[in-house]
């Protein structure tokens, strides 16, 4: 199911599906190392703003950047996710 379709995405803040559409455009030119500090860096903000992302929310980040993902930074991805 494409982000945009998705009812999950579309009942989140209008600021917070910004944060997830650009993150998804973002990855779709840069490998997972890459994109991990700009994460950091968007957490941080979150945090000065006194917001964050609720699991259900994370996921959903997680699969729009796996959607632009080639298969093996899809493999990479997995094993990254499986340390945390």
């Amino acid at each position: 199911m494409k982000l945009n379709d998705n009812p999950k995405f579309l009942a989140l803040s209008p600021l917070k599906q910004k944060i997830i559409l650009e993150i998804q455009q973002q990855s779709i030119s840069k490998s997972i190392e890459q994109m991990l500090p700009q994460i950091m860096m968007i957490n941080k903000e979150l945090n000065r703003r006194n917001m964050s992302f609720t699991k259900q929310e994370t996921e959903l980040l997680i699969s729009a950047m796996e959607e632009t993902m080639t298969p093996e930074e899809r493999k990479k991805f997995e094993m990254i996710k499986a340390m945390l």
